[in-house]
């Protein structure tokens, strides 16, 4: 692809800050050394960069000594990968941000992202087309971003385990509408007033659902209804929170 046209566009917004930027102390990591040094240089005039690594060990100590709150990483490093890093940095800091470029958009690895609470996930190819600032910009709001590339995948490259049918038919009717709620990213106060239903009552149904998937939290269970087909991943995609 020819991108000469877009030179000057994209040069304007290479030099376009963010406020999450602006405000966040990053940590950047990823494989590609070619990329890893147009970071470290990009983040220059974007905001504080306090630490950069190409592997998972290394980045996870980068977050230990620093104040880090925010990580951009890509799925593939030197040694671990993006999901297994997210994870742990998580663990490490839970009120850490994470967005990660996905340069092999496979299932296994956006289902593990997701699974990890990354709260961006970009198609690495997309770069340059605003995917980043959508993604800082819902990051900013306290939701998760996922862009066209990866909701593709997640549409249309489902694993299914032979458990979907049995899945389905242990919810109940209720339990099914909570579910496509929690997939939508509603609260439980807007499936509850969607529903004409209680708060305690959607709480009950989210509480029995999770028992009957099963999954450890609401993030796991939209993994679980995605991967096994259990719902329809939305056009329109939500922020989960």
């Amino acid at each position: 692809m020819d991108i000469t046209p877009r030179i000057s566009s994209l040069q304007r917004t290479s030099q376009q800050s963010h406020p999450l930027l602006r405000r966040s102390r990053t940590v950047v990591a990823t494989a590609d050394r070619v990329l890893i040094t147009s970071w470290v240089g990009w983040f220059d005039c974007l905001g504080p960069l306090v630490g950069a690594a190409t592997g998972e060990n290394e980045t996870l100590s980068c977050l230990k000594s620093s104040d880090a709150d925010l990580l951009i990483c890509t799925d593939l490093l030197e040694s671990g990968n993006g999901p297994s890093l997210v994870r742990k940095a998580k663990q490490l800091k839970p009120d850490l941000k994470a967005l990660m470029l996905i340069q092999r958009p496979v299932l296994r690895t956006l289902l593990d992202a997701i699974e990890a609470h990354c709260d961006g996930l970009c198609a690495h190819e997309l770069v340059g087309s605003g995917t980043l600032l959508a993604a800082l910009s819902a990051i900013e709001s306290d939701g998760t971003y996922l862009d066209r590339v990866v909701a593709g995948v997640l549409r249309h490259g489902r694993l299914g385990n032979g458990k979907t049918s049995s899945q389905i038919d242990s919810l109940s009717l209720r339990e099914g509408d909570v579910l496509r709620g929690i997939c939508k990213g509603m609260s439980n106060q807007n499936i509850a007033d969607e529903l004409y239903l209680s708060i305690d009552t959607v709480k009950s149904h989210v509480h029995n659902l999770l028992q009957k998937l099963p999954a450890r939290d609401r993030t796991h269970a939209v993994v679980v209804a995605f991967r096994d087909g259990l719902v329809e991943l939305p056009q329109r995609l939500p922020r989960w929170q």
